[in-house]
């Protein structure tokens, strides 16, 4: 090929489905390893440095957490915007990197509480950057039959950074002192950097409707490379080395019989092209918004409950109160394997049977209430159950997301015009999650405070069971006709 000269150093890797996949595992866990670092270490710094009273302490980390979430609620439907409308996506990830940048240091050297706040502020925008654009390229660039193994990768991401960063920076604290903890957050920030500016993005100058369709071999290497990373085309199935399926519908809509009518309407007027919407009107992907709220919210009550109740209850020190994560981190492990197996069986019984052990983990928590070897052993088998719903609950969360639209695009072909709109539906999941995490600790603090943790473990339990009933009636992929979907899209 003449042009083979020209291509960037190391492209083929560069520009590959699994560097792709890698890359944004590694951006969000690093961006959710620096969020998770400040959570042991936050209530001594906040009595240490700032200078706060120490009954105070649970009322000012629940605030902290509260403004991570805020912040992320606010910039998700920025970024899901921007995402869809700038010529790069490394843009926003730059901007990402810059805020995350800035938090960590505002948290390093803060002597206040304002500038804390304005630290967790930034933490929150560079959640949101990392999180829409991220789970984007990967539904845009992995095909639908393994988009569940590699969203199981990016929850792996997820997970270890919510839970590892924790467990890592109160060993780190008690070890090597409060400026110690920042030292692997530089260093995952210095390999975050190198690989979002080594990822290849393609112009989005392939396959358009207006241009003359090319003839194209799945095994051409040609054909591999018009078809490489168009992130912000949808349309474009590079991994599968051919046009999109919507592009081989429209091609092939005269043979499809007495509905192909029916399916061509939602886009057949360039102004009524349906939106995101049309995609909320429908119960699955609010349920799988709503089912990202309460695992937000369970993720969020334990950071803002556990590392105080430890210290309290079995007198530990930020060390062991970070090092109680990893029970909720090793089931994180199975993250693709789980992904694999939603993949194959749906995501309503696996997502019923989360919600439901879920419920019983955090009404069965309030019965460990004293220092001793059982009930410590009690509480790490509880959290253990609590993060294999996490993370199950999370992959199926994602990949609904993914699957609404490409349902959706399968049964209207050309009903989004020229893209999906991935990252508006992305920055919707993200919404839903800061909403979590925004609910999470104004609902866990006062209430453990106020009733005692007993009472936090019940509410918390309770609502996790009521959200696995709406999740187990109207969950998964309903098979409906095409005229019924037709009338339904208008």
């Amino acid at each position: 090929m003449g042009n083979s000269d020209q291509k960037p150093w190391l492209f083929n890797l560069r520009s590959s489905e699994t560097f792709l996949v890698l890359t944004v595992s590694i951006a969000i866990f690093t961006d959710s390893f620096i969020y998770g670092v400040i959570v042991p270490i936050i209530p001594v710094a906040l009595v240490e440095r700032v200078g706060a009273r120490p009954e105070d302490a649970q009322y000012l980390v629940s605030i902290l957490l509260a403004v991570y979430g805020g912040t992320l609620l606010a910039g998700s439907p920025l970024f899901g915007y921007f995402a869809d409308k700038c010529s790069s996506r490394k843009l926003p990830f730059v901007l990402g990197l810059i805020a995350l940048g800035t938090s960590t240091a505002l948290f390093a050297f803060a002597r206040t509480f304002p500038i804390l706040v304005i630290a967790r502020s930034l933490q929150g925008f560079s959640a949101a950057a990392v999180w829409v654009v991220g789970l984007a390229i990967v539904s845009d660039n992995v095909p639908p039959e393994r988009v569940g193994a590699a969203l199981g990768m990016t929850t792996i991401g997820l997970t270890w950074g919510f839970l590892l960063g924790p467990m890592v920076s109160g060993y780190i604290h008690d070890t090597f002192g409060y400026y110690g903890c920042y030292a692997i957050p530089v260093g995952l920030i210095v390999v975050d950097v190198v690989l979002r500016f080594a990822m290849i993005e393609m112009p989005k100058a392939n396959l358009r409707k207006s241009e003359p369709v090319p003839e194209v071999h799945t095994d051409s290497d040609s054909a591999y490379e018009d078809n490489i990373y168009d992130t912000f085309n949808s349309n474009d199935v590079r991994s599968q080395g051919r046009f999109s399926r919507r592009e081989r519908e429209r091609e092939d809509a005269p043979l499809l019989g007495p509905s192909s009518q029916s399916v061509q309407h939602p886009a057949k007027d360039d102004e009524q092209h349906a939106t995101i919407l049309s995609l909320l009107r429908t119960p699955r992907l609010p349920l799988s918004l709503l089912a990202t709220t309460s695992m937000a919210i369970t993720l969020s009550a334990l950071e803002t409950s556990l590392p105080l109740f430890t210290m309290e209850t079995f007198a530990w020190t930020p060390k062991g109160a970070g090092l109680i994560f990893l029970a909720l981190t090793v089931p994180s492990f199975a993250g693709v394997q789980l992904g694999k197996l939603i993949d194959s069986m749906g995501v309503r019984i696996l997502g019923v049977i989360s919600f439901a052990a879920c419920c019983c983990a955090w009404i069965l928590m309030r019965l460990v209430t004293e220092n001793s070897p059982g009930h410590i052993a009690l509480l790490v088998v509880l959290l253990l159950i609590l993060g294999l719903t996490i993370v199950t609950i999370e992959i199926i969360s994602m990949m609904e997301v993914s699957q609404v639209i490409t349902d959706y695009e399968a049964e209207f072909p050309g009903a989004f015009g020229e893209k999906s709109p991935i990252a508006q539906a992305y920055a919707l999941f993200n919404m839903s999650f800061a909403a979590g995490q925004l609910v999470g600790p104004i609902m866990a603090g006062p209430i453990r405070v106020n009733g005692g943790w007993g009472t936090m473990t019940l509410v918390l339990g309770l609502l996790a069971g009521v959200t696995a009933i709406p999740f187990g009636l109207f969950s998964g992929s309903p098979r409906k006709t095409v005229e019924t979907e037709s009338t339904d899209a208008v």
